[in-house]
């Protein structure tokens, strides 16, 4: 089973402790930490180690930076440090980022923004006791500028980043479960709208019908008109539910609607209706099938049938499909399709 990954992004020897402590943490929850100083990182031998870390960001779900007192190593060289770097990189990725800074540090953070305002020289002559390098608080200050994901939680210790962690994931995970329901919910939704789109298909052709016929003609001739719309209506459902079982979509691109009808009429079952069309390869189990159209895509389409009781779906769904009449298939057809 896939676990989030979760990167652990800091100087190393001054936050050695918090970091062995986030370790155990992360996997308490029941996720993989991932931490450079521990051999986590692959490190490419085409590569700089520097590169191999902000590769291995992206390959992470979760990023977790720790600012302490120490800027530490410049990334190649260059004026940003290496973990400024891995926080771009999992920005850059729209990876959930967890920020958290020494309490420390973000006291004289303060200090810093606060001598700022007046001049730029007197806070940079400032001896700073918490830093190393006045450059963290610029650091502090991308990361509170971000446009999203800009939450910063000061930490004087262990159990404050224990805390916030646990907080900040079950709302992570509520998050997700209620966007979940939200997704659902607009599934129906759609059905629904479709629904009523069939509906006010449907209404417009009973008003064509009764405008053509006129008073002067049998009743039982209007309520034969008004049995096929029914049944072509309920054709459009079916024809619907079937595309989202297999790439019939795919397969049909380039068939009119009377080869269509054609080759369902002509099927024993979905099966063979299916092979009818050369351009897919089709290989069915007693629980999957697997279907491929390599004309129409060139890297090729793979749909994927795993449980039994879809198997039974689309069986079902064809024979409705088989058993209904050429023309009104036909119609159905070209209603779904334009």
């Amino acid at each position: 089973m896939a676990i989030p990954r979760v990167f652990i992004s800091s100087t190393c020897y001054d936050l050695k402790h918090i970091r062995e402590s986030l370790k155990y943490f992360v996997r308490t929850i029941g996720y993989e930490p991932v931490l450079s100083d521990d051999g986590d990182v692959f490190y490419s031998p085409d590569t700089h180690t520097h590169e191999s870390c902000l590769k291995e960001v992206e390959t992470c779900q979760i990023f977790i930076l720790i600012i302490g007192g120490r800027y530490g190593g410049k990334y190649m060289g260059r004026k940003t440090s290496i973990t400024n770097n891995e926080y771009k990189t999992a920005v850059e990725n729209n990876i959930p980022i967890f920020a958290l800074v020494e309490q420390g540090v973000y006291s004289e953070h303060h200090v810093y923004s606060t001598n700022k305002k007046s001049s730029s020289e007197i806070a940079n002559q400032i001896t700073y006791p918490s830093v190393d390098n006045i450059m963290i608080f610029d650091f502090v200050d991308e990361v509170r500028r971000n446009v999203k994901n800009n939450a910063i939680y000061a930490f004087r210790d262990f159990s404050d980043i224990e805390e916030y962690l646990k907080k900040q994931w079950a709302g992570m995970m509520y998050d997700f479960i209620t966007n979940r329901a939200r997704d659902d919910r607009n599934k129906v939704t759609n059905r629904l709208l479709d629904d009523l789109n069939l509906a006010t298909k449907k209404t417009e052709e009973l008003l064509k019908l009764i405008a053509r016929q006129g008073s002067d003609k049998p009743d039982s001739k209007i309520e034969e008109q008004i049995s096929r719309i029914d049944k072509v209506t309920d054709l459009v459902k079916t024809l619907k539910k079937f595309i989202n079982y297999i790439p019939l979509n795919l397969m049909v691109a380039d068939v009119d609607a009377k080869t269509f009808s054609e080759k369902v009429l002509a099927s024993d079952n979905w099966t063979s209706f299916v092979k009818s069309f050369p351009s897919i390869d089709f290989e069915i189990s007693e629980n999957m099938c697997t279907m491929m159209c390599k004309d129409i895509m060139p890297s090729g389409y793979t749909s994927i049938i795993t449980e039994k009781h879809h198997l039974d779906i689309v069986a079902e769904l064809f024979n409705s499909l088989k058993a209904s009449d050429e023309s009104e298939l036909i119609q159905a057809y070209n209603e779904l399709m334009s």
